[in-house]
């Protein structure tokens, strides 16, 4: 009797193993198509692509009005609010950038944030501002050359 029941408790053992062995196998599977979803048919570097373009020409764009501002009466407001936008829209691609040009994404933040800093900055050297405007703008439009 006892023999009987070690060979069923180790039954019962060897089958729980085996059992939650199984349950894990899928687990890595349906976690795994959770994090990357396919989101249409397009090729996902040509979509990219175009998103990135799009946001760094308005970024591009972020950077003319603020040097227009700059040239004009220099509000320091609405400075303020101009690097808000820049910083605003460069978030909604810089992922992409950073993982898929990470030189470029190293390259261009060198002076966007500090761009975007001193934009926001009470006492606004505006030298620097434009100073900063110039090389991210020419960095971003030699970017876009790249991308296309």
């Amino acid at each position: 009797m006892l023999n009987g029941l070690r060979v069923i408790t180790s039954g019962v053992v060897l089958g729980a193993i085996l059992l939650s062995g199984c349950g894990n196998s899928a687990e890595p599977d349906e976690a795994q198509q959770e994090k990357s979803p396919v989101i249409n048919e397009i090729p996902g570097e040509t979509q990219n692509a175009e998103v990135i373009k799009k946001g760094v020409g308005d970024v591009i764009q972020s950077i003319k009005g603020m040097e227009t501002e700059l040239s004009a009466e220099a509000d320091q407001e609405r400075i303020q609010e101009m690097g808000k936008e820049m910083s605003s829209v460069w978030d909604s691609i810089e992922k992409q950038v950073e993982d898929e040009y990470p030189d470029w994404y190293e390259r261009i933040e060198k002076n966007l944030y500090p761009l975007i800093g001193e934009s926001g900055n009470p006492e606004k050297d505006l030298e620097k501002i434009k100073r900063l405007s110039k090389a991210t703008k020419e960095d971003l439009q030699l970017f876009l050359e790249e991308v296309n």
